[in-house]
């Protein structure tokens, strides 16, 4: 748990927004003549113990007054909320009786969305993923990819990179260079005789349908992309 006062005008303390994701807690308040930074972690995940240890740090730096809490969409914090909303609300601590108390982490919520949108193309991802990580395994392949690409000359400045399967956003940059070197694959292809043989013992070899589906998925993932860079 971190908190960060800074300094205003005025001599009353406004309301506290919280931000809680995975395993910590982040607190922002702003006080006249104050500059601080503090951490803590709850015992637990359950609900119930994050929402006293929210309390506790908010009584012990008098802080009094809660605006908003920030939290990934997990029935735990639900239960952190409910408890922070019995609490408070009792002394008047809450803005407006709590309505805006609960705020759920936009970056949670669009990468639970692009998370189902890779499911429905996850063969042609990995299909995709297989032929960059192969030409990407040696500097002698890398480099006669790179040949394929002015043979067919292929305008694009960017070279591949391979993505962190976990990281969607690391996924929507590996296809949205892929995709600029479907021909310099196909001549690849036919110079290198296990490229092939190598992809069909994984996923196999990104088919025409597997390159659309990339072209279209990239098209859904730039969206939300833009908006993580916006946040």
């Amino acid at each position: 748990m971190s908190t960060e006062p800074t300094s205003i005008e005025g001599s009353i303390t406004p309301p506290t927004s919280i931000d809680f994701e995975n395993s910590g807690i982040g607190a922002s308040s702003q006080a006249k003549g104050t500059t601080g930074k503090r951490k803590a972690t709850p015992q637990s995940h359950k609900g119930e113990s994050i929402g006293m240890v929210i309390e506790k740090c908010l009584l012990n730096w008098g802080i009094d007054k809660l605006f908003t809490v920030t939290v990934d969409n997990t029935s735990s914090n639900d239960v952190a909320i409910g408890y922070l909303r019995k609490k408070f609300n009792p002394r008047r601590g809450l803005v407006q009786n709590g309505k805006y108390l609960h705020m759920r982490c936009m970056a949670h919520i669009v990468n639970l969305i692009v998370v189902e949108g890779l499911k429905e193309m996850n063969k042609s991802v990995e299909r995709v993923r297989g032929a960059v990580r192969y030409v990407r395994q040696s500097p002698a392949r890398l480099q006669k990819f790179k040949e394929c690409v002015v043979v067919e000359k292929i305008e694009c400045k960017k070279m591949l990179c391979l993505d962190v399967c976990t990281r969607w956003n690391s996924t929507y940059l590996m296809l949205d260079t892929a995709q600029n070197f479907e021909r310099a694959f196909e001549r690849f292809e036919e110079q290198d005789t296990n490229f092939s043989a190598e992809l069909e013992r994984g996923e196999g070899w990104p088919s025409v349908d597997d390159w659309d589906n990339v072209r279209n998925l990239r098209d859904f993932l730039e969206h939300f992309y833009e908006v993580t860079l916006r946040g």
